[in-house]
């Protein structure tokens, strides 16, 4: 993908996640730092995307009241520096907890994995990219769901999610919310329920 297309495709995404985020924010007070996060975790996916050094696809984003936890694979410590400053650059970051690992060859399958997987054309991935964005907005708004502790990933309007819930019923609440939004023709489960 170029930079190009991919600036376009983020664009969209953000333009959809604020205004989400203003609707959100305008319907519950409380909800103003999950939905932020839910905002700066599509910042800092976008950032990494951009950057023609890092491999995006490699490197995990979690973030809890503007402070960002980076896990994954990189290539090697200029690589775990760099994505620290990128993030750290960006407006609202409160800080970086950076847990990257060093492993060269695990993070160049991974592009290549995603390189072979099949090319799409921008519209397909466009489209998957607002589907992703969706699907989480609806899981971070929905009170009875930990949305930002679950990743979306959407290829051909089927939708994968994966992270942790804290019980069976609140992975069924997930598969349903993320079943009902737009064009998604499937739901894959992978959430695994928390034992206490």
């Amino acid at each position: 993908m170029n930079k190009t297309k991919a600036l376009l495709t983020i664009a969209l995404v953000i333009a959809f996640m604020s205004a989400s985020t203003a609707a959100l924010a305008a319907s519950s007070s409380t909800f103003a730092g999950a939905t932020k996060d839910a905002w700066l975790t599509g910042k800092i996916e976008a950032a990494l995307v951009l950057n023609a050094h890092l491999n995006p696809f490699a490197i995990n984003t979690d973030v809890d009241n503007g402070v960002v936890h980076l896990t994954g694979v990189v290539r090697d410590d200029i690589d775990r520096d760099l994505a620290t400053e990128v993030v750290k650059g960006l407006d609202g970051v409160v800080e970086v907890k950076n847990d990257l690992t060093l492993d060269r060859a695990k993070a160049e399958a991974s592009m290549a994995e995603r390189q072979q997987s099949g090319r799409r054309d921008f519209g397909s991935w466009v489209d998957d990219a607002t589907t992703t964005a969706m699907v989480k907005s609806r899981l971070v708004a929905n009170e009875n769901l930990h949305g930002l502790k679950i990743d979306v990933d959407t290829r051909d309007d089927v939708v994968t999610l994966s992270g942790r819930v804290g019980s069976s019923k609140e992975r069924e609440l997930a598969e349903q919310i993320a079943g009902n939004v737009g064009d998604v023709e499937k739901v894959r489960n992978n959430l695994v329920v928390d034992k206490l």
